[in-house]
């Protein structure tokens, strides 16, 4: 049986979390979603784990069905993750992450977190400096229009829904196939 609910953090924002399973079990599995920027996509897999344990999962801030508000950085991930938890009365859980979630969890374990029972992580973690390749490559695949437009959304201060998902889209179209080989 899914169950859901809305938590609101120390800085009101509201975020969207599901659990499947029986809740009272221990420990729990949370589900880390991947972007930022995508909602949780994770509930087949919760489905094939709910049997051996409950399952958490939860829109990260500004993504699926938890409003954009505040500030968004792993620190502050990191600090929604350790409210959710307290939220749900889970003391130690076993984090899974994908992709961004891979980050969150790693920065949680590294809060220093003594509610880690243990980790999985699946794409990722992303380490040293691969933003260099990555942004060259992605720049590569763009136009110069596509670029400018980018880097002009990622210096706005405040952006709106629509401006958030115009710049996930130019930031990530490139992820998916190179045009001259896709």
């Amino acid at each position: 049986m899914e169950t859901q609910g809305l938590v609101s953090m120390t800085d009101e924002a509201q975020l969207r979390w599901m659990a499947l399973g029986d809740t009272t079990r221990r420990p729990a599995v949370v589900m880390l979603h991947g972007g930022p920027g995508l909602p949780d996509y994770l509930g087949d897999v919760a489905a094939m784990v709910a049997d051996l344990a409950p399952v958490y999962r939860y829109d990260q801030r500004g993504t699926g069905r938890s409003p954009w508000r505040g500030r968004h950085s792993l620190a502050r991930h990191v600090d929604d993750l350790a409210e959710l938890l307290d939220a749900w009365d889970v003391s130690k859980a076993v984090l899974i992450g994908h992709s961004y979630g891979t980050n969150l969890a790693t920065r949680f374990c590294l809060a220093p977190s003594d509610r880690v029972a243990a980790m999985l992580l699946m794409c990722g973690p992303f380490v040293g400096d691969w933003r260099s390749g990555d942004r060259a490559e992605r720049d590569r695949r763009m136009s110069a229009a596509q670029q400018e437009r980018l880097r002009a959304l990622e210096e706005l201060p405040d952006r709106t829904e629509e401006q958030e998902v115009e710049l996930l889209t130019l930031a990530w179209f490139t992820d998916h196939a190179d045009p001259e080989l896709g």
